[in-house]
């Protein structure tokens, strides 16, 4: 068998991040004009993963089967795209058990922008030689995620799958009296796990495992012993609402995903533009970081403030400004209109003489036939 294969869990709704995912899978909105699917699959190809990666979808999965025939980006991974429906996560790798042939696997979410040292983490998996590892990061508040705790020899003590505040207390005073034990409670589980083969019989012979938080995790950590990855600083950004959707991508643009970037063919001072990027009129300018699509036009005296994305077919007239938002792609912007922190969804049209105010969220389609001023995190949808 070959070293190590992996798993992408893309099947989610994405009912946190609508009305972004109202017509798009949630592993096919852009970050910096590029899926979120695709920044794991560069982080799997970097990490020399050479066995299959196997891609596990559910809703709208037609979408993402059309968009890996379409692409070309991945030619040299070894991608296949299994179809059944999973009961949860855990439930996915187990349905997912006959395209996993390799003595490790990696499994991740098709929904986070990371630059984790993901070699480094297969070497800490091999090197502990537990069942299972799994990447962590230190957060300020840690209750919205699962909340771990670790020994001195990374072995993970406590799994709390997003536990209420009772439950943080009780798990610091019972560990923190061990003088033995590096408590570490601030630490979240982030998304990628690694696996040795065998976990699949243990899957196999208890089928009611169906959520690796939930179930799987405090299962081995009880019976088996898993290992917790700490070690390394690195980026990582769950992407699942807007609001931090929309700090994915100033994050990209300001390069602190590096190595993972806008798709453009071209970067030219922090602005990653492609061969059919605008020339700017009279006037105008793009201020870095940004990111500029293919067949953009921008009109006069009309500013591009930095953080911005702009996606494909966008026409931005006369006189306006955008500041730090994300714009998806066949969007029309007419003249004198301000947007400001604000995210625009495919075929959007937005009338002269609009404020679009920080924090508003415009849905797919969505037409103003005059001009609209927002309050600060408005949606709009099409009715």
């Amino acid at each position: 068998m070959s070293e190590w294969s992996a798993v992408v869990l893309a099947g989610g709704i994405g009912s946190r991040l609508r009305p972004l995912t109202q017509n798009i899978p949630k592993p096919l909105v852009p970050v910096a004009n590029k899926p979120m699917i695709d920044y794991n699959l560069e982080l799997l190809r970097n990490a020399g993963i050479t066995g299959k990666i196997a891609i596990i979808t559910r809703y709208m999965r037609e979408e993402i089967i059309q968009y890996f025939k379409e692409t070309d980006h991945f030619n040299d991974l070894d991608i296949v795209l299994p179809v059944f429906d999973p009961l949860d996560t855990a439930d996915a790798v187990r349905k997912a058990a006959n395209y996993i042939d390799t003595d490790n696997f990696i499994v991740t979410m098709a929904d986070i922008v990371t630059n984790i040292p993901l070699q480094d983490f297969m070497a800490f998996h091999t090197e502990k030689g537990g069942i299972a590892s799994i990447t962590l990061k230190d957060v300020a508040h840690p209750r919205a995620f699962g909340v771990i705790m670790l020994n001195q020899d990374s072995r993970i003590l406590l799994f709390l799958e997003k536990p209420i505040p009772q439950e943080l207390g009780l798990a610091t005073l019972t560990f923190s009296k061990k003088e033995t034990i590096r408590l570490q409670s601030n630490l979240v589980n982030t998304g990628i796990y690694a696996f040795k083969h065998d976990v699949l019989d243990i899957l196999e012979s208890l089928d009611d495992l169906m959520d690796f938080g939930r179930d799987v995790f405090p299962y081995l950590a009880r019976e088996y012993g898993i290992y917790g990855y700490a070690r390394r600083e690195y980026y990582w950004m769950d992407a699942g609402n807007p609001q931090t959707y929309l700090y994915t991508n100033w994050d990209v643009l300001r390069r602190w995903a590096f190595p993972y970037f806008p798709r453009a063919t071209s970067e030219d001072n922090n602005i990653w533009i492609n061969d059919n990027s605008p020339s700017l009129p009279a006037g105008s300018y793009i201020e870095p970081p940004a990111a500029i699509g293919n067949e953009v036009t921008i009109g006069n005296n009309t500013k591009i403030k930095s953080h911005t994305t702009i996606g494909n077919k966008v026409t931005i007239g006369d006189n306006c400004e955008v500041q730090a938002s994300v714009i998806w792609d066949d969007v029309t912007i007419e003249n004198n209109v301000k947007i400001k922190n604000s995210i625009l969804c495919n075929g959007v049209h937005i009338a002269s003489g609009s404020h679009l105010n920080e924090g508003t969220v415009i849905g797919p389609l969505f037409t103003s036939s005059e001009a609209i001023i927002t309050e600060k995190d408005q949606i709009f949808v099409k009715k």
